[in-house]
This record gives structure tokens, C-alpha cells and sequence, in this order.
């Protein structure tokens, strides 16, 4: 059985994740992150140009959060959250609070509270979505009701009766604001996609080295 590691809980680690189990669903695949929970990020874009971003059944059931025909939004976190379990069905592993110590060619030293703790992890391949955004442009978001939402091209109506909003420069304090949220990315309009996309794209160059691995023996 290969195994499959992936660095990282963002939404292209998920997809990539996923997306491996549809093409090899024997994988072995494990996540690894820093964080305490699966969806315990600070908020993310959660603009769509469709639902769903991503094949249905990656995605598990998120009761009144499910963004309706007309919705153009859903809670960034909560469809993280909605992928992990979907993940945890599909028999994948979580190393949560978990630092990485020392990456070898096929090992990783880590220390943390994941299942086995503290130790080194052997692995097939590896996928390392990790990545800094500190030098990437700064976006302002915030969630207000639909009926206070302001006149900007970056929004999206969300099914609980919310609009998110993002803007490049920083938004009025308006006092009917119910979240705010800052961000570092290219673009909160196609944030969602891109990372279902790359992840998918990462996962099948694993995918594809195990089909020419098994076809050269």
C-alpha cells in the first residue's frame, strides 16, 4: 500500500487529499498540521462562482451552512471543517498540534499530538502544501445581514441571510459589520477554486508516478 503524506490543512492540502482517494482509493494518506482542529483557521474568502467548488462527495453534510442555488458564498472554515470529515470517512489520519522537525527523502521527525505523538512517519510520497503568504497582497473582509450589504464587485450572499464582503482598502467602520476579517492572497473571487484546482493537480502527479512506478516493474 503507498503512502501518501501531506503537509498542511488548507483547502488545496484537502483537495489534493480527496482527490487522491477518488484516483487510488487503497492510498494510505495522512495530514499533518500545526493546528488543534480541521477548520480552525482564521477566515477565509468563501466567494463562489458555483456550488459545489469541488466534486459533492468531498464534502460533508453542512446542514443550513449548504449554500442554496442562489448563493454565492459559503463560511470558509466551516467547508474546510466539511472536508476533513469527509476525509476522516474515507479513512484518512490526522496528526493534529503536530511540528515538523526533519524532512528526509522518505521519513519526517516530527513532535506533537497526533496519534503516535512523537516519532518518525516513513512515507511514499509526499506533499507539502505549506506556504507563506506574508508577501502576498492584504484584503479586508467582513460578514454583515444581506440587507446592509454595501455596493462592492467582491461579495457574496451566503443561504443564513449574511453577505460576505472583501475589499483591497480597508472597509467603513459602519457599526453593522458582524465579522471582520483580514487576508493575504491573490484574488478572494477565485480563492476557493484555485486552491481545489491545485490540489488536484498536486495529487495527480503522485498518482501519476505510481501508475508509471507500477508499469516499469
Amino acid at each position: 500500500m503507498n503512502r501518501l503524506v501531506i503537509l498542511g490543512d488548507n483547502l488545496a492540502s484537502l483537495s489534493g487529499a480527496n482527490h487522491a482517494f477518488d484516483m487510488n482509493p487503497e492510498m494510505e494518506i495522512q495530514i499533518i498540521t500545526e493546528r488543534a482542529e480541521i477548520g480552525l483557521v482564521e477566515e477565509i474568502p468563501g466567494l463562489l462562482s458555483s456550488w459545489p467548488p469541488c466534486p459533492a462527495h468531498w464534502i460533508s453534510e453542512m446542514g443550513s451552512q449548504t449554500p442554496g442555488p442562489t448563493s454565492k458564498a459559503v463560511r470558509g472554515s466551516w467547508l474546510q471543517k466539511a472536508m476533513g470529515i469527509q476525509l476522516a470517512k474515507r479513512g484518512c489520519i490526522f496528526h493534529l498540534r503536530t511540528r515538523i522537525i526533519t524532512i528526509l527523502d522518505d521519513s519526517i521527525d516530527f513532535v506533537g499530538a497526533g496519534p503516535i505523538g512523537e516519532g518518525c512517519l516513513t512515507f511514499d510520497y509526499l506533499l507539502d502544501f505549506r506556504s507563506d503568504s506574508s508577501g502576498q497582497d492584504q484584503w479586508y473582509g467582513a460578514v454583515c445581514r444581506s440587507e446592509d450589504s454595501p455596493d462592492t464587485l467582491r461579495q457574496g450572499f451566503r443561504t443564513d441571510g449574511t453577505t460576505e464582503v472583501w475589499s483591497s482598502q480597508e472597509l467603513e467602520k459602519n457599526g453593522k459589520w458582524i465579522q471582520t476579517m483580514i487576508w493575504r492572497g491573490e484574488d478572494p473571487d477565485s480563492f476557493i477554486q484555485d486552491q481545489v484546482e491545485l490540489g488536484k493537480k498536486r495529487a495527480e502527479t503522485v498518482i501519476e508516478t505510481i501508475i508509471q512506478s507500477a508499469s516499469g516493474e
